[in-house]
């Protein structure tokens, strides 16, 4: 969602008449995304619900950045999305107001999102290979609290002064994506800062950190079998990668054309402005499923697990079936 575009390509790159959109494209764009979108939003509310009703699930410490990520996708389903899809259904931004709102959604919450990733995944690094750091209150507070609030507010201040308090001029074109980009992207060091720090910074590093966590959790299991607790790191493990796969996948096509651009300018603008722009809206729409697919507690609630080669006892039968059989209890077996 941070593109990488200079102030002498947004004048001339066609912002200004959009040719690649045509009225069947966008309605096709404009159903997928609602659907998507509701789906998504039943199962965050689904989600949410059972956050609430579960206190175990919410105060475990490797859920807190995996909870928070469901919210932020929620919050950009409900607020940045609704905007790109009234744009797709009538074709252009309403007002000016739309435009500044519709820059802030779409960036704040992408970047909020994606450092918000950043974050889990050198956490997990922590909480599977040095859990001791977070033992205590003062642990707690200064290597989990404080890291995810500065990667929930610092992008959101930051695009707050950026795009409602940068000292310009704000000239939209409501027929274009994003209305062409707020007055702030005219500046091409800002906008290199910002490309840099929100699109190729951050997808590096989860990229980087998610291969070097693979790594660890293999050589240390060979290393240190009896000493910890695999079976519980490998659900950490996974639970991690599911959604930050997410994250690469989504992420770094748009990284990828950026870098190609700084060489050639003109490379894939189209397929950016046609396809790009609006795949990426899939990452938060598909992340409520990808935690609630992890939540094993919620899947786990009535199973029992139970050796085949022993015979079942009294509560196993109950709790299979609701049904008591006295012939299959070791007990009274045991008295015949």
């Amino acid at each position: 969602m941070n593109p990488y575009n200079n102030s002498t390509e947004i004048t001339n790159l066609s912002y200004k008449d959009i040719s690649f959109e045509t009225n069947i494209a966008n309605l096709i764009k404009f159903i997928i995304l609602l659907i998507f979108q509701l789906l998504s939003i039943c199962c965050s509310l689904f989600l949410f619900f059972h956050l609430i009703t579960k206190p175990k699930l919410r105060r475990s410490l490797r859920n807190h950045t995996i909870i928070t990520l469901v919210i932020i996708s929620f919050f950009q389903t409900i607020s940045d999305l609704p905007l790109t899809l009234e744009y797709l259904r009538i074709g252009q931004a309403s007002s000016s107001v739309f435009c500044l709102l519709w820059n802030f959604f779409a960036l704040s919450n992408y970047a909020v999102g994606v450092w918000v990733m950043t974050w889990a995944s050198l956490e997990r690094h922590f909480l599977i290979f040095h859990p001791g750091l977070m033992n205590t209150t003062r642990g707690k507070i200064f290597f989990h609290y404080i890291p995810l609030f500065i990667s929930l507010f610092i992008p959101w201040m930051y695009y707050i002064v950026m795009i409602f308090f940068y000292p310009c001029t704000n000239t939209f074109y409501l027929s274009a994506l994003f209305c062409g980009w707020c007055c702030y992207a005219y500046n091409d060091a800002l906008v290199m800062f910002n490309w840099l720090t929100y699109g190729v910074l951050p997808v590096c590093l989860i990229t980087i950190l998610n291969l070097w966590l693979i790594i660890r959790v293999v050589l240390q299991k060979r290393h240190v079998q009896q000493q910890i607790n695999w079976r519980q790191h490998r659900r950490m493990t996974v639970q991690l990668l599911s959604v930050s796969c997410l994250y690469i996948f989504f992420d770094e096509p748009a990284v990828i054309i950026g870098i190609i651009r700084l060489g050639v300018p003109t490379f894939a603008v189209d397929i950016q402005i046609l396809y790009l722009y609006y795949i990426v809206y899939f990452l938060p729409l598909l992340v409520p499923f990808v935690c609630l697919a992890n939540f094993r507690e919620l899947w786990n609630k009535n199973r029992v697990q139970v050796n085949p080669l022993m015979p079942l006892t009294r509560t196993h039968t109950v709790r299979r079936t609701g049904i008591v059989k006295p012939t299959t209890c070791v007990a009274q077996t045991s008295k015949v």
